[in-house]
């Protein structure tokens, strides 16, 4: 088994445990290569004396909890060992109920409050059964009853279809569509399109034509502009279209105004088909590859030599972009580059970004720490896992919180962000361990080569005016505004400013000299 077998999943559980910007802020433990442990790894096998917290997510729609002695905790609570204990149990083996006698003494009443409060916010989730323990580490847990078969997710309820009973016109709509690819007259089926819930029943039986036939192009053509709808989205996974084929497909589907697109799962999608069908979809924000032909070193050739083709486009969802790497293997788009309390380097790097995914990235980054103490400030940016789940985060509609955000990547650390590629945000954070005051800004590389290197920095007004200058689509007013605003709070109350080149230039040495021991 690898040390991460299931790493954008991981990345996932991690930012959710470690990383909340919403109130109340938090943000635990350090980088994301640092944070997690490998999978082959025994549960009693860490550094601990306080026991385990584990959760079950293979289903992600029904998950279970438990906590777990595995030594004795240090408590000393009455508790057994290696066997699933409820949120009651763990938290009373540290926090017994006081006695009446106890009630009055100072601090009492306040903490059993705040202990009931944990136990009663896991009271109605599942706890999880032993069975599970002895699955995944059966070494360790033993279950003294017999495991009993794991019931058929499949099986329907008694008196209840699972699909109802299609009519004679839809047992008949398959053969027809196949008499129709095959003599290519497809004509009739195409009047079919408009009529209702033919189309999505056309859907599954066109994607099934692998590969698909030049033949059905007209009614592919007709089916795509019915199910494209106000949400400006188009699933092709799993069909078998050639690159030509689906440039062709999104010119005459008239589909220009498409945002998200998918294309996963078609093996002869190649990456010379995405040098076709970008340029002409020019409002593209969210583009899915997944099982494709399209391999990790062919997108970064392409990110390297044709950085044009992604001006507009937000969200790259590729398996180069969600594997277990350290340091970034594909050209910086976009870094926050950070030295946080004077010894933590911290550089999360997007491959591809719109003003709208820095904007809003920034803004949950940046929006707490006018409000934060020192104390609290250290316990942010503390980690380099806050901003590489803050530039993970797709945009969100407006009003949408960050709990309901969704992740397309996870940022890989850049080793070498001054070498000239991309586009950076520099920052450094005043904190209990460091005084030496709050500087950012945007920055841009111009000449790496240079001894010292040579830099331009920018603020947010001038950075966006670059990004309209490139092409980029811009972000939205109010979001500018918000940021504005979150600078101004930082200018006001926190000392903040922008870099001056003098600055800067000691920044990124000692940026260089801090990330060589990553955290």
């Amino acid at each position: 088994m690898p040390d991460v077998p299931c790493p954008y999943t991981t990345f996932l559980m991690a930012t959710a445990w470690c990383v909340d910007l919403e109130e109340p802020i938090y943000g635990s433990g350090v980088s994301f290569k640092n944070s997690v442990m490998e999978a082959h790894m025994g549960s009693t096998e860490g550094d601990n004396n306080d026991g385990i917290t584990v959760i079950d997510i293979t289903d992600p729609t029904n998950p279970s909890y438990c906590f777990v002695s595995i030594f004795g905790l240090e408590a000393g609570g009455a508790v057994k060992d290696r066997v699933p204990l409820t949120a009651e149990q763990y938290c009373r083996a540290y926090y017994p109920v006081p006695k009446d006698s106890e009630k009055d003494q100072e601090g009492v009443k306040e903490t059993e409050e705040d202990v009931q409060k944990k136990i009663d916010a896991l009271r109605d989730e599942r706890l999880m059964k032993l069975d599970v323990l002895v699955e995944a580490w059966p070494r360790e847990y033993k279950s003294s009853v017999p495991t009993e078969p794991a019931e058929d997710a499949t099986t329907d309820t008694p008196g209840v279809a699972s699909n109802p009973v299609p009519s004679l016109a839809d047992l008949s709509l398959k053969p027809a569509i196949e008499h129709g690819l095959e003599t290519g007259e497809t004509e009739g089926l195409e009047d079919l399109v408009w009529h209702p819930g033919k189309a999505d029943l056309m859907w599954p039986i066109l994607r099934n034509q692998k590969p698909f036939p030049d033949s059905g192009m007209s009614l592919l053509t007709k089916v795509v502009q019915h199910e494209v709808g106000s949400d400006k989205s188009l699933d092709l996974s799993g069909f078998s279209l050639s690159d030509s084929q689906l440039a062709s497909l999104l010119t005459f589907a008239g589909v220009e105004e498409v945002e998200l697109l998918n294309l996963s799962h078609n093996s002869i999608f190649t990456a010379d088909g995405l040098r076709q069908i970008l340029p002409s979809t020019p409002k593209l924000r969210r583009l899915v590859l997944l099982g494709t032909s399209i391999s990790d070193e062919q997108i970064y050739e392409l990110l390297k030599e044709e950085p044009k083709l992604f001006l507009s486009v937000e969200e790259l969802t590729h398996p180069a972009f969600i594997s277990w790497q350290d340091g970034a293997c594909y050209p910086n788009g976009f870094a926050y580059v950070g030295v946080h309390s004077g010894q933590n380097a911290c550089s999360a790097s997007l491959a591809v970004f719109t003003p709208a995914t820095v904007v809003q990235a920034l803004t949950d980054l940046l929006g707490p720490i006018a409000d934060l103490n020192d104390y609290e400030a250290y316990g942010l940016f503390g980690t380099s896992l806050v901003p590489q789940a803050a530039f993970a985060t797709g945009v969100r509609g407006e009003g949408q919180p960050w709990r309901e955000r969704h992740v397309h990547c996870f940022p890989a650390v850049s080793d070498m962000p001054f070498d000239g590629r991309g586009w950076l945000f520099c920052a450094t954070w005043a904190s209990m361990f460091d005084r030496s005051g709050t500087r950012y800004g945007f920055v841009k590389v111009v000449d790496a080569q240079a001894n010292p290197p040579k830099v331009k920095i920018y603020d947010l007004k001038a950075w966006l005016e670059e990004m309209a200058a490139e092409g980029r689509p811009p972000a939205s007013g109010d979001a500018v505004k918000k940021l504005e605003s979150i600078f101004a709070d930082l200018g006001s109350r926190k000392e903040g400013k922008l870099w001056t080149e003098e600055d800067l230039l000691p920044f990124m040495q000692k940026f260089v000299a801090v990330s060589r021991r990553r955290y």
